[in-house]
């Protein structure tokens, strides 16, 4: 039997525990074996802070996951000298994996985003979503037609969606490059200081500082 996957991208700059708590709340949750967590190298739709490397966040990433074993950190974007939208790692996934469908994991706001990433609906033809929202907020009627199933329901074939009404801690990465001393609380422990010092810092050319190969 095929293993089930679900993928989690995002820039995490930086990574912190509002992302380890949709990750374990998905393992925990869903009908998934394994959740790959995909950084972006150079994001289609935004900016990266430019304080941290991509070699930062990935090495974060991987310290913070060390202990989720049915977690791995995959590079894919990374080592990408372009900006690369999801579907083309979506298309490198089933090229590699073609009896899976993969389940991306997404929060509300990446969603209601969706109908403007590239290619868009393509997505619906090889992957199906789940989509984490704040727990008590009002559920978006709209589903920009992918078919909605219960969370307890992962269907192989691609084209659904389903809703996770969740209580996930309110950590914003955005907050944390602002202020990482103020909000250091959202940090994992063993990535909590390197990302306070990393964020702090003035110098915002990521080549400077010692980076994590």
């Amino acid at each position: 039997m095929s293993k089930r996957i679900a993928l989690f991208g995002g820039s995490f700059d930086p990574p912190h525990l509002g992302h380890k708590a949709l990750v374990d709340t998905a393992l925990q949750t869903l009908k998934i074996d394994e959740v790959w967590v995909i950084p972006v190298g150079l994001p289609v739709h935004r900016q990266l802070s430019g304080k941290a490397s991509n070699q930062d966040r990935l090495y974060w990433l991987t310290a913070m996951f060390a202990d989720t074993l049915d977690v791995r950190i995959m590079d894919w974007e990374i080592n990408q000298n372009t900006p690369t939208p999801a579907i083309a790692t979506l298309r490198r996934f089933k090229a590699e994996n073609p009896s899976i469908t993969p389940l991306w994991l997404m929060g509300m706001d990446s969603f209601l985003g969706m109908p403007h990433w590239v290619e868009f609906p393509q997505h619906q033809d090889v992957c199906n979503v789940a989509v984490f929202t704040r727990k008590g907020s009002p559920i978006h009627a709209q589903t920009y037609g992918w078919r909605l199933v219960e969370a307890n329901q992962q269907p192989q074939q691609a084209g659904h969606m389903c809703w996770l009404d969740v209580d996930l801690p309110h950590i914003s990465a955005s907050q944390i490059r602002e202020n990482p001393r103020i909000h250091s609380q959202g940090l994992h422990q063993d990535t909590c200081n390197a990302i306070v010092s990393c964020y702090a810092s003035d110098d915002t050319t990521p080549n400077k500082r010692e980076k994590h190969e």
